[in-house]
């Protein structure tokens, strides 16, 4: 081999170690900012919306108010989009990928990312794709859109990926109030017990004014009890629910079976404004988490004396309630009656 070779192939071995390191090191630094897929000032941000290739899509709105909403009108669960806000701002790339995770990250962007588009009023500040978590699942699949090189994102600090941070469900992001009225803003309250009608009432704020009286579920009039009467209509403000279940909780046929039931319990809330709210409440069976599961008498209860499942009138799905959080809601006409000397 003569002398001239050798450096040839000196310098190929020099050259394919070169490029070995520099495709291969993982700490090679990105060419990119570090926020470059981060919202540097969020408070600007006022509409979010996310969808996947599966027709599934979520939008966030904020208003005047500062108050968030979800797709045109359900109020938002605030510490959920204060968690997402957050995300988009503290986010930074944690490192470019390596080429061989190129066409994986870039396939799974295109089948399952989840675009997000983060708009400050009608203007449009950024388009991001998430994907899935990294393989050591310290990062998160993330591409801007118009580019080609996708990288791994994290939340410096936070030891996971951030995927769970943008879900599609609009029932993960509905705020978990149901009630928030002053009694001064109630107009009527009819609470119905179908199975004990002699339980129910309407109170009405003009007759009670006028008159001191509410109506039993005949439409006759009684003396009501001042303090009962003032507790009741101080009741429904910050009332929550404890959550929702989605339809991977309960089928479309099972949460119309349930409706179908008769609930144990109406409420009609009629505000000063005008707006109504309309509430079901149905027996919820006994289930793992029951703590109280036996009755005085040591026999096994089949109704889960703690909770309700509730059926509100602008929502398809099941919600949960505390029975104790809604107690003093759930009063009945003999509670409210005037107590005689």
């Amino acid at each position: 081999m003569n002398k001239n070779t050798k450096i040839l192939l000196l310098i190929l071995f020099v050259l394919s170690i070169g490029f070995y390191l520099v495709s291969k090191k993982p700490w090679r630094t990105a060419s990119k900012d570090a926020k470059a897929f981060s919202i540097e000032d969020t408070s600007i941000v006022t509409k979010i919306f996310m969808a996947n290739k599966l027709g599934q899509k979520v939008l966030l709105e904020r208003n005047a108010q500062n108050q968030w909403f979800v797709n045109g009108g359900v109020l938002a669960e605030e510490s959920k989009v204060k968690l997402l806000l957050s995300t988009l701002h503290d986010m930074e790339i944690q490192k470019p990928l390596p080429p061989n995770m190129h066409n994986t990250a870039i396939g799974i962007l295109a089948v399952r990312g989840i675009k997000t588009e983060i708009y400050a009023q009608d203007k449009l500040l950024k388009t991001i794709y998430v994907g899935s978590e990294t393989p050591d699942q310290t990062g998160t699949f993330m591409l801007i859109e118009g580019e080609d090189e996708p990288y791994s994102i994290h939340v410096p600090g936070f030891i996971g990926y951030l995927t769970p941070r943008f879900f599609l469900s609009e029932i993960k992001w509905r705020s978990k109030l149901i009630f928030d009225v002053p009694a001064e803003s109630i107009a009527e309250i009819q609470i119905d017990y179908p199975g004990n009608s002699a339980s129910s009432f309407t109170f009405s704020k003009e007759l009670y004014k006028s008159k001191g009286f509410v109506l039993n579920q005949k439409g006759e009039e009684f003396l009501a009890d001042t303090q009962e009467v003032k507790m009741l209509l101080h009741s429904f403000e910050q009332k929550f629910a404890e959550g929702y279940y989605d339809d991977s909780t309960f089928t479309n046929h099972e949460r119309d079976s349930l409706f179908q039931l008769t609930p144990y319990c109406t409420i009609r809330l009629k505000q000063v404004s005008g707006k109504e709210q309309h509430l079901a409440f149905y027996y919820k069976p006994i289930g793992n988490n029951t703590k109280e599961r036996y009755d005085d008498n040591g026999i096994e209860l089949s109704i889960d004396p703690e909770k309700f499942y509730v059926k509100l009138d602008n929502i398809e799905q099941i919600a949960s309630v505390q029975e104790y959080a809604f107690r003093r809601i759930l009063v009945q006409a003999n509670r409210l009656k005037a107590k005689r000397n």
